[in-house]
């Protein structure tokens, strides 16, 4: 039996949108391939749908936090590489390598394990490397000790069972236009390019990529060979600051109205009483609240 769509509060996802927001990236990012940001089941507005049009739509990557979410991909028949910007478990080596799937490898201790792992499954595990500019999150540290960043990194480019074609990083504050945070960015990468330059004096690297939305947005001649597109795909800017013309908002929340009351001075709605009437007036009431994603 198939159960009728309730309508009483729902969320509608404009395809068309995701369309018209991916060709506006690919015009600006231009000549740097497109990677389209889909983790968290795509911010919500559903991965398998929302890849596969992407996937049409000429995306050359897509990007994920998980393992998990690359096979969800996979299952849905996306063919286009994919990248783990977090953690997966070293053990997982040989599924990574089935899945064609590519592994940031952010820290040395990290990629020793994966190389181990993948020796011992006989596979060879694709790898980004993930340096850590002034994220201060997962990454080599490249601020505080460069030098023993470049030679971890390097070390990492010599380990069997691990083939590595790229390299990225991440900017926090690229969504801001204070004079601090322009020149933490600018700093980032700056600082970016060092390694950058270092790592292909041993060797090219097939793919190098710095940018997310806001660093698209701010400096699009940072693009390098591929930008990595999250909130902008989905019709959001990075910030009220930094803005990106010509969006289209990909979801709409929808609900129905289920009780109108008038409502006299003195009245109070809501826990808490947050509102009380200081006059006459019509109140609906709709079918939507935090459950729904609406606090």
């Amino acid at each position: 039996m198939k159960t009728a769509f309730d309508a009483h509060c729902w969320a509608e996802i404009d395809l068309d949108a995701l369309v018209h927001n991916f060709h506006l990236i690919r015009e600006k990012a231009s000549p740097a391939a497109v990677c389209a940001v889909v983790k968290a089941d795509a911010y919500g507005h559903g991965d398998r749908m929302a890849a596969r049009t992407l996937a049409e739509t000429g995306a050359a990557w897509f990007a994920v936090s998980s393992l998990a979410e690359a096979r969800h991909l996979r299952r849905s028949g996306i063919k286009q590489p994919i990248l783990i910007l977090g953690m997966t478990r070293p053990e997982c080596a040989g599924a990574l390598a089935a899945e064609g799937i590519t592994q940031a490898v952010y820290s040395l201790e990290y990629a020793r394990a994966l190389s181990q792992a993948a020796e011992a499954a006989g596979v060879t595990v694709e790898g980004h490397l993930k340096i850590d500019t002034g994220m201060g999150r997962i990454g080599f540290g490249a601020c505080r000790d460069f030098e023993g960043a470049v030679s971890g990194l390097l070390e990492c480019r010599r380990l069997r069972g691990l083939s590595i074609t790229g390299a990225f990083q991440h900017f926090p504050v690229a969504d801001s236009l204070s004079e601090e945070d322009r020149r933490y960015t600018e700093k980032q990468y700056a600082l970016f390019r060092r390694v950058v330059e270092r790592l292909e004096a041993a060797g090219p690297l097939r793919t190098v990529h710095c940018s997310n939305s806001a660093g698209l947005t701010a400096h699009p001649e940072w693009s390098g060979d591929m930008v990595r597109a999250g909130v902008i795909l989905y019709g959001q800017d990075p910030s009220a600051e930094v803005a990106f013309p010509g969006l289209r908002p990909v979801m709409a929340l929808k609900t129905v109205v289920s009780q109108v009351k008038d409502l006299a001075p003195g009245d109070c709605v809501g826990y808490g009483r947050t509102y009380t009437a200081d006059r006459p007036l019509r109140a609906a009431t709709v079918c939507c609240g935090y459950a729904d994603g609406y606090p």
